[in-house]
């Protein structure tokens, strides 16, 4: 049995996710679908190859990652196909799917061969018409290489990457805000280092990092290594991007211990 999750903007009220759900188990019956999230913010690629890139390591080798947030339906974007020695993944080519494209073997695929799709194609509904039914296909055991064409130029979200210093401190970015307000950057732990230091964000500095939220008090913020492996900062019991009025993109700085103590977020020596 091949696993299939599905990752989009659709929500629960209207049905577009059964109806995927409904695709796919018409062309490879028995599939087990899992669902990633249905509450990514409406057209917010960004959100989705975020959570998507999260939960897609801990899934058996031979998933099939099927993820919609396509507010370019219709248009000239292309329908597109990723396969890695671990997974296939399967979408639209607005960045959704960037970070497979990192994966070992990684093989980006434009589909372009309605053999595989639904023999009416809307336009507004291509996680019905095309992309559920590709990933059926895929479990039944169809070659990638059947459904599409070797391309090597598949869009890929730009952003800025973190920045570690000569003098020790780091420059990053927040790339999340999770339901609980929580800021997830992207300095990741091995920078942030096993001694300590101080996390500058939003005009605040925070000690840390912290062993777990629990380590402060109620109400009090608190810089910790969250579950992904980076530094994040969070509100006990509370929400940090209420308290510091802040989004995805805001700066965030970090100093290790023991480093020199001067400049803040964005500077450099």
């Amino acid at each position: 049995m091949t696993i299939v999750t599905l990752t989009t903007d659709f929500g629960w009220s209207d049905g577009y996710v059964g109806i995927m759900k409904g695709v796919i188990l018409g062309i490879a019956p028995g599939t087990e679908l899992v669902d990633l999230s249905h509450d990514i913010t409406p057209q917010d690629v960004q959100q989705a190859s975020f959570v998507l890139s999260r939960a897609a390591p801990y899934f058996p080798e031979g998933t099939v990652h099927l993820a919609v947030v396509d507010p370019g339906v219709g248009s000239d974007r292309r329908p597109l196909l990723i396969q890695t020695n671990r997974a296939a993944y399967v979408g639209p080519d607005n960045g959704i799917l960037t970070h497979s494209l990192s994966g070992e073997g990684a093989q980006a695929f434009e589909l372009d061969n309605p053999a595989y799709w639904l023999p009416a194609i809307s336009r507004t509904f291509h996680g019905r018409d095309i992309f559920a039914p590709v990933a059926a296909h895929l479990v039944r055991g169809v070659p990638a290489g059947a459904m599409g064409r070797l391309i090597d130029d598949p869009v890929r979200l730009a952003g800025p990457a973190p920045v570690r210093h000569p003098d020790g401190h780091i420059d990053g970015h927040l790339v999340h805000v999770d339901r609980f307000g929580n800021l997830i950057s992207d300095i990741p732990a091995a920078w942030a280092g096993p001694g300590g230091g101080i996390c500058r964000v939003a005009g605040q500095e925070i000690a840390g990092p912290s062993p777990s939220y629990a380590g402060v008090a109620r109400g009090q913020l608190v810089a910790l290594i969250g579950s992904g492996n980076t530094l994040e900062i969070a509100v006990r019991d509370g929400s940090a991007a209420r308290r510091l009025g802040i989004e995805r993109g805001a700066d965030v700085a970090f100093w290790p211990a023991k480093q020199p103590q001067g400049g803040g977020a964005g500077s450099s020596s």
